[in-house]
């Protein structure tokens, strides 16, 4: 991936609109065109599912007799302000070793309340849901576990004061940058009430291209179908059900 400058999308976006000399539209309003675009671009690529272009992690530990936990606290969750979609769930077991969390379905939240989080090596029962902006455990976790979160962060913004003159940069993934660029000189021709059917044909070519690459991301070794039940080593945990 190369990285791309603040300064040269917004000059870029100019160009594409016929707007270098005319400040009809702000280098702000421009910005603010170009934060839309990345965030429709993220949207593309995060929905080529299994792909994995953008993905972090985080950990936390749950605390006894407490079930819920927000998803951007600092003091009791894991403190992550950039969440978008949730990725996987796993719970340290055994020092080191990891155990992969699956989700409850809302009518089945109170089903393992009486037995508590105890089953083979401690806590392979636990279950978790989101529900609005926090994370909620089934049964209610008795001791202090290690969680790792992996999520799927929002798209980046930028938020310059000086677009045209700043030095914060975007990664441009093979040249798809071209998308938010299209994207926002359309925006930009859209306000001075200009035509922009060139732009629109051109904008849902990059799309299809982007839709028709982004898929095939590890090329020498293609997704297959995953067996839902077997999502932890059998040999330890036997099959989910």
């Amino acid at each position: 991936m190369a990285a791309i400058k603040e300064m040269d999308l917004v000059a870029r976006v100019r160009q594409r609109a016929d707007m270098e000399d005319n400040y009809f539209v702000s280098d702000i309003e421009v910005r603010d065109y170009i934060n839309s675009g990345i965030a429709e671009l993220h949207d593309l690529l995060i929905q080529t599912y299994g792909q994995d272009y953008y993905v972090s992690s985080d950990t936390f530990n749950t605390t006894a007799d407490q079930d819920t936990y927000p998803i951007a606290s600092s003091t009791a969750g894991p403190n992550i302000t950039d969440f978008y979609k949730l990725r996987g769930m796993d719970a340290k077991l055994n020092g080191n070793d990891y155990f992969t969390l699956r989700p409850f379905n809302f009518n089945e939240r109170n089903i393992n309340q009486n037995g508590g989080a105890s089953s083979v090596l401690g806590i392979s029962n636990l279950r978790y849901r989101l529900v609005g902006s926090t994370i909620v455990f089934t049964p209610t976790p008795d001791t202090n576990t290690e969680i790792k979160i992996w999520y799927v962060p929002t798209a980046q913004q930028f938020s310059s004061t000086t677009p045209a003159t700043s030095t914060t940069t975007f990664e441009d993934i093979n040249g798809y940058s071209e998308y938010v660029v299209i994207d926002a000189a359309m925006k930009c021709l859209q306000k001075e009430e200009s035509d922009v059917t060139v732009l629109y044909a051109q904008k849902k070519d990059m799309k299809k291209r982007i839709e028709e690459a982004a898929s095939n991301r590890d090329a020498g070794h293609p997704l297959s179908v995953s067996d839902i039940y077997l999502e932890n080593n059998e040999f330890y945990f036997s099959r989910s059900t």
